[in-house]
């Protein structure tokens, strides 16, 4: 065979295989192109409904935070003392149901209504109206322990409210999230929300509802629809039951479920899926459930994304064609030019890629066979010299690291064997001295510069007892015992074993959250985050406030006091040993309590101004 016909023959099967992946390319492309858009689109439709859930849980945040106010605590303490002398209550409120409703316009029924809290709710509402200039709140009102009336700021109530639902469930559960209702009174789309109402000791003393413009909620949501959407790409929200809130750019509550919600019912959180539209050919639709944010828990709603992908297609259509002609058109220069370059230039780059590769998992041990073209030649002598080189330094660092880790290690044995003897020796004498103390001061009788002495004495030797013991506990690790155990009796114990200044409370709630620990263990990891706080404050009047809460399968205990804070100098460096801002300190309690929360696979934080750490370890599933 003549090597023309050769050369020819294999023009052909390369034009005819080039030809055929380029059909293979562009359905690829086309369905890549459609995982893109789906996947971007995916994002866009995430952001959007974490941004509408962050939006209601802070909205949500602010009207809660009217439950704290004095002026409502106040004014329900007054109607619910006042309600308790009323001989037959449920006769009373009967009577009254049937007789009074409430107007924002009415005036102040037989003393019931608090005019002043009316006032501060008006207030309320009015300023929501001029930030935003449009009406945020179309109800708000406060209702006692006995579910009557006693401040209307907006709209119109019954009033009596103790057989309403979301009164009830507000009283029991701490909360009430309503549906989406059109009410013919405001001529508009809300949603109403209910509040427990606490006294400064927990007990029930009223509910707060608010009755908030559908507007509001998905403001921020309308607000970025409209910069995503663009020809061929629309935003909707569905609500729990699939039927359309926002669409078209604009709020409209249907009861048409959509077609397809099924798809996203069965589906993730977050997804696309795609539909065949007999318009467009095809329709991509990108979609993100509501998970809530924070407290608020979510509506079920979900956002959709809606892509019509005929039009991006059409572009990868032509772009083919443009390809294919010119592929042809250029098809014979390129093969007789490829084959020449590929004997040339291809084999040799081929063999520095190889050692390239070799070289990135650490074979420096490498031979590169020497090309004929200069450059190349030249890249592949560096490629030799980088490997020895690298080899070199590697070695080098890694003799240096282990000297330095075992330097240290010694270093830290030696130290923490020398500081634990003399800690150990250290705390018999000083058990003597205290005794002696002890016993001088029985035989005293009304020597007072003598007692005076004394007790400078015990507080010395407490102080030194404290330092030594924080020397103990830092360099000596023992096996955890775990046990399950509440943490706030943990944190009871720990506060029970100080001697408080007269001046400073400690408050640690009542709760039923376990955890497995190490119960003496933890204790001093308290005890030393409470004599901090203690002695942040000084002499002070302050407070120390605990919580304790579940995140997920993890217990969180916060400790905060009301201190003057942790220099900025000190804070971020606060965990590690011998790190102190007191004089008299030690440097390593704040190491040990991290020692410790780590044995028990948890984790300790700190936040200032004002100065609060944050302990996260395992609950208990007894």
């Amino acid at each position: 065979m003549k090597i023309s016909f050769l050369i020819i023959a294999v023009m052909f099967t390369i034009s005819l295989t080039f030809t055929f992946v380029g059909f293979i390319a562009f359905e690829l492309s086309v369905e890549e192109m459609k995982k893109l858009l789906g996947s971007r689109n995916e994002g866009f439709a995430f952001n959007m409904i974490q941004g509408l859930d962050k939006h209601v849980e802070n909205r949500l945040a602010n009207f809660q935070e009217l439950t704290n106010l004095d002026l409502i605590h106040e004014a329900l303490i007054d109607s619910n003392t006042r309600f308790e002398k009323i001989p037959d209550i449920e006769s009373y409120l009967k009577i009254k149901e049937k007789a009074i409703e409430f107007t924002e316009f009415g005036p102040s029924i037989e003393g019931q209504t608090n005019e002043v809290l009316t006032n501060v709710l008006r207030d309320i509402i009015e300023f929501y109206h001029e930030e935003y200039d449009f009406d945020v709140v179309e109800e708000l009102f406060v209702t006692n322990a006995y579910g009557a009336t006693v401040a209307l700021a907006s709209g119109k109530s019954d009033y009596i409210q103790n057989d309403e639902e979301w009164w009830q469930i507000s009283k029991d559960t701490g909360k009430y999230f309503g549906k989406i209702q059109f009410n013919e009174d405001y001529d508009s789309q809300s949603i109403d929300f209910a509040f427990r109402i606490n006294d400064a000791d927990g007990n029930f003393i009223g509910v707060l509802r608010v009755l908030i413009t559908l507007n509001d909620l998905i403001g921020p949501f309308t607000e970025e629809s409209e910069i995503i959407t663009i020809p061929g790409r629309s935003v909707l929200l569905l609500d729990e039951t699939g039927n359309s809130i926002f669409s078209n750019n604009q709020i409209i509550v249907s009861n048409t479920v959509m077609p397809y919600f099924k798809n996203i019912v069965q589906g993730k959180d977050v997804g696309f899926f795609e539909l065949v539209d007999n318009v467009d050919d095809l329709q991509l639709v990108s979609y993100a459930k509501s998970t809530g944010y924070r407290t608020f828990e979510g509506f079920d709603w979900t956002v959709i994304v809606e892509q019509n992908s005929s039009s991006v297609v059409q572009e990868f259509v032509e772009l083919r064609n443009s390809i294919l002609a010119v592929s042809i058109s250029g098809m014979v220069a390129s093969i007789i030019g490829g084959l020449l370059i590929s004997s040339i230039v291809s084999s040799p780059l081929k063999r520095l890629t190889k050692v390239s590769r070799a070289i990135s998992k650490g074979n420096f041990d490498v031979k590169i066979k020497k090309s004929r073209i200069d450059e190349i030649k030249t890249i592949g002598d560096a490629f030799e010299e980088m490997a020895k080189n690298l080899s070199k330094l590697i070695e080098t660092e890694k003799k240096l690291a282990e000297a330095h880790v075992k330097i240290k290690d010694e270093r830290l044995s030696a130290i923490g064997e020398l500081a634990a003897s003399m800690a150990h020796d250290m705390k018999n004498p000083l058990a003597t001295i205290k005794s002696s103390a002890h016993i001088l001061r029985k035989d005293i009788k009304k020597d007072e510069e003598l007692t005076v002495v004394i007790k400078r004495m015990n507080r010395a030797i407490d102080r030194i007892s404290h330092q030594i013991d924080d020397v103990l506990n830092y360099v000596r690790i023992t096996p955890l015992e775990i046990k399950s155990t509440k943490v706030s009796d943990v944190l009871q114990s720990a506060k029970n074993s100080l001697d408080i200044p007269k001046k400073i409370t400690i408050d640690i709630p009542d709760s039923e959250i376990k955890i497995k620990a190490d119960i003496q263990k933890l204790e001093i990891v308290f005890i030393n985050i409470f004599l901090n706080s203690i002695q942040a404050i000084g002499e002070n009047k302050g407070k120390i406030n605990c919580t304790i809460s579940k995140q997920n399968s993890m217990a969180s205990i916060e400790i905060q006091d009301s201190g003057p804070g942790i220099p900025d100098n000190i804070f971020p460096k606060i965990f590690e040993s011998l790190i102190t801002s007191k004089q008299k300190g030690t440097g390593l309690g704040l190491a040990t309590c991290k020692n410790v929360i780590e044995q028990h696979h948890g984790t300790i934080t700190a936040h200032n101004n004002p100065t609060r750490f944050t302990i996260i370890l395992p609950l208990s599933l007894e």
